[in-house]
């Protein structure tokens, strides 16, 4: 089969590719490299600053267009998957549809459908955007995230491009949620990728003090509940000297991140998720105690209930303080949360796993 990946959020499609050519696939991905991330890309199209990185972008995208044809298949990141305005998007799709077979989208991220979903407060108990109906402090301090996401050319355009779809892949249960009523049976559940190959497990050995760690993408510290968590995490740090560390890296790439985050004992990842993402599954295949989205749904999408290894984050939850205390004084929990979420990981995580899925669905 010939793949075409457009776009790529956290290494998702450039894992998935890598495990499609080992199974004979002909495999090509179209990405800015996740900037600071640097994931592979086999075409590199970067928008830079300023009206002449805007002419530049342009350009790139007209010169590989000719060599954007002849797919059987053509995975999507996003219906905005290029750093351009809803109009000009659709230029880019209408001639890539004319020149490929099926298209389809991974939902894994924000889109009209998605951010409508968080508004109405009717799927979710909290999202980002809102707690129960009450907003966020990153809605009240950022309403325009949201207001952009739900304009006008912006619905048309979603709209449009879901229509076009032949199908869509959910990596996450709460992508699913959202999207389900909209596209039905055309929507399957995947999971994420983890290429457990170069994330070798290691039991938490629990000398010394308990070490946190954070990773902080820039500027989406209040978006994601990043700066929350560690302003409570430093807090206990100063309170309980000697127990506890506490570790924040910010914009790392890829490999960098993963190094640092093997010496910690417990990862905090996000604080307004129901499930864990990449980073919080890289963190669980390393064999960490991860903090997360950990709520009931994840565990009925992935039939898992025979343990609740992860350490469940929301805004609902009882004060995070409190409960990080209880686990610096008492870190030997810490070894079965990180044993188990490696299990899971392996289960429902492993690429060659979340690739098949991939294939069938397209095959479908």
């Amino acid at each position: 089969m010939k793949i075409l990946f457009i776009g790529d959020y956290s290494n998702l499609h450039a894992c998935l590719a890598a495990d499609l050519r080992q199974k004979g696939h002909d495999v090509t991905v179209l990405s800015d490299r996740g900037g600071y991330l640097q994931t592979e890309a086999d075409i590199f199209v970067e928008r830079k600053p300023g009206l002449t990185g805007s002419f530049r972008y342009l350009f790139n995208l007209f010169s590989v267009l000719p060599q954007l044809k002849g797919y059987d298949v053509v995975q999507f990141i996003n219906p905005n998957f290029l750093n351009l305005r809803p109009g000009k998007i659709k230029y880019f799709f209408d001639k890539i549809k004319q020149q490929n077979g099926r298209r389809f989208l991974s939902l894994a991220s924000d889109d009209y459908f998605f951010v409508k979903a968080c508004a109405d407060n009717k799927i979710f108990k909290y999202s980002e955007f809102k707690i129960g109906d009450q907003p966020t402090e990153f809605h009240k301090t950022t309403p325009q995230r949201m207001n952009g996401w739900l304009a006008e050319p912006n619905r048309e355009w979603n709209t449009y491009f879901y229509d076009h779809l032949d199908g869509a892949m959910a990596v996450l249960p709460e992508y699913d949620m959202a999207a389900r009523p909209i596209l039905g049976d055309k929507v399957t559940f995947t999971n994420l990728p983890v290429d457990l190959s170069y994330l070798p497990f290691a039991p938490l050995d629990l000398d010394g003090p308990l070490k946190i760690f954070i990773g902080i993408r820039g500027g989406m510290e209040i978006q994601k509940g990043t700066a929350y968590m560690l302003s409570v995490a430093k807090e206990l740090e100063r309170e309980m000297p000697g127990r506890v560390q506490v570790e924040c890296v910010r914009n790392l790439p890829l490999k960098e991140y993963l190094q640092r985050m093997k010496e910690s004992h417990l990862v905090l990842d996000q604080f307004y998720a129901y499930s864990p993402a990449t980073n919080a599954l890289q963190a669980m295949a390393l064999g960490k105690a991860v903090g997360t989205g950990a709520q009931p749904e994840y565990y009925d999408y992935i039939n898992h209930h025979s343990s609740h290894p992860l350490f469940s984050l929301s805004p609902l939850e009882p004060p995070l303080k409190e409960r990080l205390r209880s686990l610096i004084l008492d870190p030997s929990p810490l070894i079965e949360m990180g044993s188990e979420g490696r299990k899971i990981v392996e289960k429902n995580n492993d690429v060659s796993i979340v690739a098949d899925r991939f294939l069938n669905a397209w095959q479908r």
